[in-house]
């Protein structure tokens, strides 16, 4: 006789949403470990994505592989907007209603249809890492909600649902709720943080903060335990941010990386050694050149991770920072061209000349640019080109506003080879500019960092830079 723990493990289909239920993954944020099978899952748990419960996912491998669209969508296909002529985006994030903005603009009548596997809540996403100091709950960084933005934009919203597929013989969106037809159809799928690779037997507690579900998530533990204990793996930009935020909102912390310094990649090496400083005044404590090997729990509920020196930390919390990865999934499997991102040209048209692409998932010129400048560049001039004007995305680089309120930095990233020059510092702010050089010519500008009081030049190196 076979039971079910010899049986493989099995994926289960949300039918209202898409989320795919694998019992081999299990949704430890759930608290369902890896290996809960279908059959242990406790009735009141739902749906990570949409909230329904467990009695609303079908088994995923027992639908006709050329009719699941079919065979889910009955009974449900009813309001899905079905108009050959409109303009389909995948995703409810900044890209996506930028873009929606953008064309509304211009085209007060096209009809657009934005899909994504959340409710489309409007908040501006940056705000994420600066909200715990100043004492704001998560869902005050919400403007509006996305049925309430759909309305005010005349666009249907299809919220809390997975596309599965891109049909581009058909022009057509595969969702389990049934099929939706596109003229033109944009991604915009964001990125995701990737996920450590951790022994011990509380690695699936590690924390990923990248949208405003996992903010509350991490928001609920730290708020109902003042002066938590904090280990932050990843001491990039995002990394940065947060330990910034969380301290100032009075909460222990420690920045782990395996770089020699915070921010290597993109600041001038004094600069970087001086965020060092004003870290470490403010009471965060930074371990270079390292990362970590384990994270285990204890029966008081506390965690200790392990670091590569075999050194051991006690915490609350673990949050992992390693940077973006862009969502390419959908696009690879519908044979669009990707790289590390879903490859646009100048008109932000991916290699399928029906579908563009925008914002964190895709790559330019071989450059990821994941930055909220970049992201309302590329949503105005694609807004101009599906409305028929005569538009071209050039992906120049910009300043990036590094969000440390103990020590404001605003960089513009050098994208050729030169050196950092230091042109002043003080007690206020310091000023680092890059230069270039080419043969027979004098250094050129490429590049500032600014710090403190002197981040309020930022327009003034701009425009060098522009000339």
């Amino acid at each position: 006789m076979t039971t079910v723990t010899d049986q493989p493990y099995r994926r289960y289909l949300c039918i209202v949403c898409g989320f795919i239920y694998d019992e081999a993954h299990g949704d430890p944020d759930g608290d369902l470990p890896p290996g809960t099978r279908y059959e242990d899952i406790p009735d009141d748990w739902e749906c990570p994505d949409c909230g329904v419960r467990k009695q609303d996912f079908v088994l995923l491998e027992a639908l006709p592989a050329s009719s699941s669209e079919t065979v889910i969508s009955d009974n449900r296909a009813d309001g899905l907007p079905n108009n050959a002529e409109q303009i389909v985006i995948v995703g409810g994030g900044m890209a996506a209603w930028a873009l929606v903005e953008n064309i509304r603009q211009r085209d007060l009548t096209v009809p657009i249809v934005v899909i994504s596997r959340c409710s489309s809540d409007i908040y501006y996403k940056p705000q994420i890492s600066v909200a715990a100091t100043k004492g704001q709950a998560p869902d005050e960084l919400i403007t509006s909600t996305g049925e309430h933005q759909a309305n005010r934009l005349n666009v249907s919203l299809v919220a809390r649902t997975r596309v599965l597929g891109i049909d581009r013989d058909q022009q057509r969106l595969v969702t389990p709720r049934g099929g939706i037809p596109y003229r033109q159809l944009v991604l915009a799928l964001g990125a995701q943080q990737p996920k450590p690779r951790l022994a011990g037997n509380a690695a699936h507690e590690v924390m990923q903060v990248n949208d405003l579900i996992s903010y509350r998530q991490l928001r609920g533990k730290l708020d109902s335990q003042p002066k938590s204990r904090i280990v932050i793996l990843g001491a990039g930009l995002i990394g940065c941010e947060f330990a910034d935020d969380l301290s100032g909102a009075g909460h222990q912390v420690t920045l782990v990386d395996l770089a020699l310094r915070p921010l290597a990649r993109l600041l001038p090496e004094a600069l970087s050694h001086q965020l060092t400083e004003q870290f470490q005044h403010k009471g965060i404590t930074i371990i270079n050149e390292m990362t970590l090997n384990a994270v285990e729990k204890h029966e008081d509920g506390h965690l200790s991770v392990t670091l590569t020196n075999g050194q051991h930390l006690e915490t609350d919390v673990v949050v992992s920072a390693l940077g973006l990865s862009p969502n390419i999934v959908l696009a690879s499997q519908a044979g669009l061209e990707v790289q590390k991102g879903i490859v646009i040209d100048a008109k932000l048209q991916t290699s399928d000349k029906h579908i563009f692409a925008l914002g964190d998932c895709v790559e330019h010129k071989a450059q990821l640019l994941p930055y909220i400048r970049p992201l309302k560049a590329q949503a105005s001039a694609l807004g101009g080109l599906l409305c028929g004007e005569t538009k071209h995305y050039e992906g120049k680089a910009s300043t990036i506003i590094i969000k440390t309120p103990s020590y404001p930095i605003a960089v513009w990233p050098s994208q050729e080879q030169g050196e950092w020059v230091e042109q002043s510092t003080d007690e206020q702010g310091a000023t680092f500019l890059h230069y270039s050089h080419s043969l027979n010519e004098p250094p050129r500008l490429t590049g500032f960092a600014l710090t403190g009081s002197c981040t309020r030049h930022v327009k003034q190196y701009e425009a060098q830079m522009s000339d």
